[in-house]
């Protein structure tokens, strides 16, 4: 950023001035209470568009993190209202915050699931990031184009252009008009735009970068969604793989959750930490030397009766086979394997593939995920038993929703152009997100761009060690990718690395490294120093 004062909306110059007529503002003796005037938004006007609201909101009364924000207007509002498929109402919903004092930064932050709910926008991503509003960004968020019960509600996916707005339309036209917005009320368009977003966010982050290339300067996207009609097939496969094996109930109903205990879980996390964790160099709970751990459960079999020490012939098969990634009946591998981690044995890993109930009624997060049937099947399947999916036939349903949502596009002509910078970052034990596709989609990029220092000219990848979906897993999950991207755009530090700390860790620092480097032990030192490993 450079050293220009804040930008003061030009009617609110004397209110905020120690003494009207001095030309002099103080916001760090303003009263904490007091409020900007944003009755001058609600006399703006847009097409199709409508301003719901805009109220003033004084310093600290809201806060985010433990964070006070600044005094600020909060404006709501919609684009292109409209009645869609079965007389539900739809609109592409947006919240703005204005801060009365301006770096000149302006600020999307992405949603999560298939949104459907308005985030407060303050420029929130992860543990350890600061605020984008706190530091003076405008700041939007969107529901991009449809009212959800919450973020996992994709009954929005029955109406064809809810599919559209969804999938990248509301993102240009949000952006669009928050940049508009920003311009008249600042009497200045934003010196720098940013994108911030994790999971469906780091996916609407990839389509900024692929759709809309000139929207903004930096791009931020963690754990992205970025080719659902492909990825969920490695769902499918592990649902079907398991139930198969799951022991049943007195009416001979499988139960998912059952087909590994708790137990057999963690004895396969630590098999794989057996094999893998010292290949850094250091034997410290953490696998660095990711790309050279290769695992199979068969190590792990009953010589005899099954105990808690060993696993059965058919958990073994269904496990192996599930990590292999999935194959249609030629044996035709549709999706990577998945990365062998330890994340296995946490709660995290039950919860998103076989959850914990004690019934026919599974309640894992994949088992649940109706995005796969009314948003990636087409048309959209509602009543589509996934346990039954046929990976010879069914996996042309999801091919054509391709269309609208995947971001998996390694054409960045545009954003070269424009000089954009794109971070993206996966954690290596994400079991929502592949990050094998992840890893796929960043050696295609750079393939298609001219080898890895060209493409680390506008675009950086960094996988996260034992880290599972945007966070958490057994890993140091606490970084800040948003002042690296602030960084690369303003000052043109490019981020070789990020310095990471977590709780599952307590007193541990080290640096997560930009592909294709990864962090390995000196030698000596402790391994709880950043200094006794480097990005190699």
């Amino acid at each position: 950023m450079n050293s220009r004062s804040p930008i003061v909306p030009a009617g609110m110059a004397c209110l905020l001035a120690v003494a009207c007529g001095t030309g002099h503002t103080e916001p760090t003796t303003r009263p904490a209470a007091l409020a900007p005037d944003c009755s001058a938004i609600q006399k703006m006007a847009w097409a199709n568009t409508v301003i719901q609201s805009s109220t003033p909101i004084g310093h600290g009364v809201l806060t985010a993190g433990h964070v006070k924000m600044p005094a600020h207007c909060h404006v709501t509002g919609e684009i292109h209202p409209r009645i869609g498929v079965g007389g539900v109402r739809y609109s592409m919903g947006f919240e703005l915050r204005l801060p009365v004092h301006w770096n000149g930064r302006f600020v999307f932050q992405g949603g999560g699931g298939v949104d459907g709910t308005l985030r407060a926008a303050v420029g929130e991503l992860r543990t350890g990031v600061t605020p984008a509003l706190s530091q003076g960004a405008a700041v939007v968020t969107s529901d991009m184009g449809h009212k959800g019960v919450n973020t996992a509600d994709a009954s929005f996916g029955l109406d064809p252009q809810a599919r559209i707005d969804w999938g990248y339309n509301a993102l240009d036209k949000v952006t669009w008009l928050a940049k508009d917005l920003i311009g008249k009320f600042y009497g200045s368009a934003p010196r720098y735009a940013y994108f911030i977003g994790s999971s469906g966010g780091g996916r609407q982050g990839m389509i900024l970068a692929q759709r809309f290339p000139h929207h903004f300067d930096g791009i931020v996207s963690g754990a992205p969604i970025l080719e659902q009609h492909l990825a969920q097939l490695g769902s499918m496969q592990m649902l079907r793989e398991f139930i198969a094996i799951a022991p049943k109930n007195s009416r001979g109903e499988p139960i998912l959750s059952q087909s590994f205990s708790d137990a057999d879980l963690q004895l396969i996390a630590a098999g794989v930490l057996r094999r893998c964790d010292a290949l850094d160099g250091a034997s410290d709970g953490l696998i660095e030397n990711y790309p050279a751990c290769n695992y199979s459960v068969a190590e792990l079999q009953c010589p005899g009766d099954k105990d808690v020490t060993c696993l059965t012939p058919q958990q073994v098969r269904a496990f192996d086979s599930v990590m292999a990634g999935p194959r249609n009946s030629a044996g035709v591998l549709l999706y990577p394997a998945t990365p062998w981690e330890s994340i296995i044995g946490e709660p995290e890993w039950r919860l998103n593939n076989i959850g914990t109930s004690n019934t026919a009624v599974a309640n894992s997060r994949k088992a649940n995920n109706q995005s796969i049937k009314y948003l990636f099947m087409t048309p959209p399947a509602p009543n589509f038993d996934y346990f039954k999916f046929n990976m010879d036939i069914d996996p042309s349903s999801m091919t054509a929703s391709a269309s609208f949502s995947a971001a998996n596009s390694t054409n960045y002509q545009g954003f070269k152009e424009r000089k954009g910078k794109h971070l993206i970052y996966v954690g290596m034990g994400d079991s929502l997100v592949n990050p094998a596709g992840v890893n796929r989609w960043y050696r295609e990029l750079v393939a298609a761009n001219g080898g890895i220092e060209a493409t680390q000219q506008f675009a950086r990848f960094f996988n996260v060690p034992g880290m599972g979906h945007t966070n958490t897993g057994r890993a140091l999950d606490v970084f800040d990718p948003v002042t690296a991207i602030y960084d690369w755009v303003e000052k043109g530090q490019a981020p070789e690395q990020m310095m990471a700390t977590g709780a599952s860790f307590p007193g541990r620092s080290r640096p997560i490294c930009a592909y294709p480097k990864i962090a390995l032990y000196n030698g000596s030192g402790s391994v709880d120093d950043a200094a006794s490993f480097s990005c190699r």
